[in-house]
């Protein structure tokens, strides 16, 4: 606590050292609504939000904040239903840039927070860490911090079982036969109704090692070329191998992300294929027994794919965004930039991702777990960031439900393919 109160202590030296926002609409006491997906008590980027929130109305006691919170599904939901008007109660709230956030700018609906951001804070932002919040070349998004997926694994039970730590898909694919034939989970994996991303993450991974990051972001940038390339059926098919194998458990698609990450963190499950914000649960959270049992692996390798071992799953996505109807532009603008910076600090600090700005980090404090992937993280080139963020909302839906279709009964290779016809080709 003590750390993250001294981040967010500096981060408010550099918001209101260039921050000299009043009220907009000339009234006392501005309410500035803020929207967010953290919704487990304790949760690091929940808490970092809270803390910067009182700090935040301490230094400024003209503005109430007030917090609304919804999870994952159900907030990418509201805010479409919410923008499909003018989303009276959201004046900034997080969300995904790119595909995501691109939709919601070419209706009009964000606003150019470039606008009403000093030229000081703009340039605190690192080169190439907005490209996924620009459009037209303004900014509407303000970065939070880099992540890459990373293949989390339990070395205690790795032992226990004389399991091989799996680089390639042969050793992964081994390594989920051998625990699932001792009742152990292989991978945990909460697949289902409202985390269906966690099912994307499986097939993205492969696609990283099997078709590779540059001929992935081709076909995502043109949207086109996906069934040209037979390395995407192929990634389906290895998916299908791996859960007839056991690897993702006996039902993946009726647990949630929760459920998934008690596994692994209780020792239930040897493995967890997720993002790296995933690294402050292995300490932090109540219910983890296997600090210092984690080793993160990078992605196993697929001989003859055309993955380097260079490329990774992830990249700047996760963003502050304002409404464009906010009655409160230039604060809604300010306190954006501000939680933006807190949590690109925080997450740097911790270990699970990678600020998007200029200035001062303390490295000191990284768990072990982030320490490791800090040091994997300098090793990688080209990223590929999760599909579900990149592609436009309803074509982001077929591509998950797609990748759940495949830790189904109804899985097929063909059905596949076609069911991405409708966003490639």
């Amino acid at each position: 606590m003590k750390k993250r109160l001294v981040a967010i202590s500096l981060v408010l030296v550099l918001v209101f050292a260039f921050s000299s926002c009043k009220s907009d609409s000339g009234t006392d006491t501005v309410t500035i609504n803020i929207w967010h997906t953290w919704n487990i008590e304790g949760e690091e980027n929940r808490q970092v939000t809270e803390d910067f929130i009182q700090e935040y109305m301490d230094a400024h006691p003209e503005v109430k904040i007030e917090t609304h919170v919804l999870q994952d599904a159900d907030y990418k939901t509201k805010m479409l239903t919410e923008f499909s008007g003018t989303a009276a109660s959201i004046d900034v709230f997080s969300y995904w840039g790119a595909g995501r956030a691109g939709d919601l700018v070419n209706n009009g609906k964000l606003l150019c927070v470039e606008d009403y951001l000093s030229a000081d804070k703009v340039g605190l932002i690192k080169q190439g860490a907005d490209n996924n919040f620009r459009y037209g070349g303004k900014l509407y998004g303000l970065p939070q911090a880099s992540w890459m997926m990373v293949l989390y694994c339990n070395t205690e039970l790795f032992d226990e079982y004389g399991v091989t730590l799996p680089t390639t898909y042969d050793e992964w694919l081994a390594a989920c036969v051998q625990f699932a034939a001792a009742g152990v989970v292989p991978v945990a994996l909460g697949g289902g109704v409202d985390d269906g991303w966690q099912a994307a993450f499986v097939y993205e991974a492969l696609v990283n090692r099997i078709v590779g990051a540059s001929a992935t972001s081709v076909v995502l940038d043109s949207m086109a070329g996906f069934s040209a390339n037979p390395g995407f059926a192929e990634s389906a098919a290895r998916m299908i191998e791996m859960n007839a194998a056991g690897a993702f458990g006996k039902s993946p698609l009726e647990i949630d992300e929760e459920t998934a990450n008690v596994q692994f963190l209780t020792g239930a499950a040897a493995m967890r294929l997720t993002g790296t914000w995933f690294t402050n649960n292995i300490y932090t959270d109540d219910e983890s027994i296997i600090q210092g049992k984690v080793t993160a692996l990078p992605l196993p390798m697929v001989p003859g794919g055309n993955g380097k071992v260079t490329d990774y799953v992830g990249g700047f996505i996760d963003g502050i965004f304002v409404n464009s109807a906010t009655k409160n532009p230039e604060i809604a603008a300010d306190f954006a930039y501000g939680w933006a910076l807190a949590l690109a600090t925080n997450q740097h600090e911790t270990g699970d991702g990678f600020t998007a700005y200029n200035g001062p980090i303390d490295e000191s404090n990284l768990y072990p777990t982030g320490r490791e992937t800090s040091v994997l993280a300098n090793t990688l080139v080209d990223g590929v960031v999760a599909w579900d963020t990149f592609l436009p909302g309803d074509l982001a839906d077929i591509h998950i439900d797609a990748c759940q279709a495949l830790l189904s009964d109804r899985a097929d290779v063909g059905r596949f393919l076609a069911e991405y016809a409708a966003i490639f080709d």
